[in-house]
């Protein structure tokens, strides 16, 4: 009796549900249609990064086919950051790179684009002269590399996050 008792019990909830409980999540294929032509690795960093959140929330599907998130990436860019006067000429003292693309949903080959992100801009800035001023030309361009793949997957998490219909 008391089993039942307790079976009982346990089987009856209050009826409490979340609110924004997320259904599970749509698996996709992951495809670059559209890409800077003169980085490469940018648009592989970015794909890198959309398969490495639909793999987080089990949804990514190996190889190529249908559905699909398609990615286009719109372009990359330097600016110069932290200015300083160094004898007659002037120097940065950082390195601003940043990355735009978007992605979208696509169902089949001539189905219409779903839950199209838009433009989505990703950006990070780093140093590129030592804390003394000195210039190692070598470690500067090994961190440009890195930051830019560090933008390119930032991107990507973006855009994956966005459609899967997550906040980002």
């Amino acid at each position: 009796m008391g089993l039942v008792v307790v079976g009982a019990a346990l089987s009856v909830s209050c009826g409490y549900r979340a609110l924004r409980a997320q259904a599970p999540a749509e698996a996709l294929h992951v495809a670059v249609v559209r890409g800077i032509e003169s980085d490469a690795l940018a648009a592989d960093e970015v794909a890198s990064g959309v398969r490495d959140e639909l793999a987080r929330a089990a949804a990514l599907l190996p190889g190529d086919g249908w559905p699909r998130v398609e990615i286009e990436v719109l372009r990359a860019g330097e600016a110069s950051e932290g200015i300083v006067a160094a004898g007659d000429s002037p120097r940065a003292r950082g390195l601003g790179i940043s990355m735009v693309a978007r992605a979208w949903l696509a169902r089949a080959p001539d189905a219409p684009p779903e839950r199209d992100s838009g433009d989505v801009r990703a950006e990070v800035t780093i140093a590129v002269d030592a804390l003394d001023g000195t210039v190692d030309a070598r470690w500067a361009a090994a961190r440009r590399a890195a930051a830019l793949r560090a933008t390119a997957r930032r991107m990507g998490r973006q855009l994956a996050r966005h459609i899967e219909g997550l906040p980002w």
